[in-house]
């Protein structure tokens, strides 16, 4: 099953997606994951928090206007086209056309907005994720700058 959170990992990382999609789970205990749990459950907190959607967390939904708009957190805008197409998928799934991602060290509220030419995008990312995880081999692991952060960092490079 596709989630946000696939969708985010595929973008960084086609071997995390896998993964992921296998429900394994890399270390839990790093600085880098409480950092980010720490930030989402400390900001905004008169807002609804972590709400499902087909296995995904969206961090914050908010009715404005008459209207819902979904909101991700995150901790840094170092991975925003990654953390655009996962807050994109739930906005997908919720028919919602507006979301904002927010970064709160840096202050930054980025808008998200859901357009055909963007829809045609996440459903071909949806189709190439598709066919990644339905395959019996892990990708190849590939050093990405990204990698010393990763929580699957021991099991691609140990």
């Amino acid at each position: 099953m596709i989630t946000g959170s696939l969708i985010q990992a595929y973008i960084v990382c086609k071997r995390q997606a896998w993964l992921l999609s296998r429900q394994l789970i890399g270390e839990q205990d790093s600085d880098f994951l409480s950092i980010g749990r720490l930030i989402s459950q400390e900001s905004y907190s008169r807002d609804k928090k972590e709400i499902t959607i087909d296995g995904g967390k969206v961090d914050i939904v908010r009715l404005e206007n008459g209207k819902f708009k979904l909101v991700e957190v995150k901790k840094s805008s170092k991975m925003i086209k990654s953390a655009k197409f996962q807050l994109l998928y739930y906005m997908w799934k919720m028919n919602v056309d507006y979301g904002e991602i927010r970064i709160p060290k840096e202050k930054k509220v980025i808008e998200v907005r859901m357009t055909n030419e963007v829809k045609e995008k996440l459903l071909g990312l949806i189709s190439e994720i598709e066919d990644i995880v339905n395959k019996d081999k892990v990708p190849k692991a590939e050093r990405k700058k990204y990698c010393k952060t990763c929580s699957f960092e021991y099991f691609c490079w140990s």
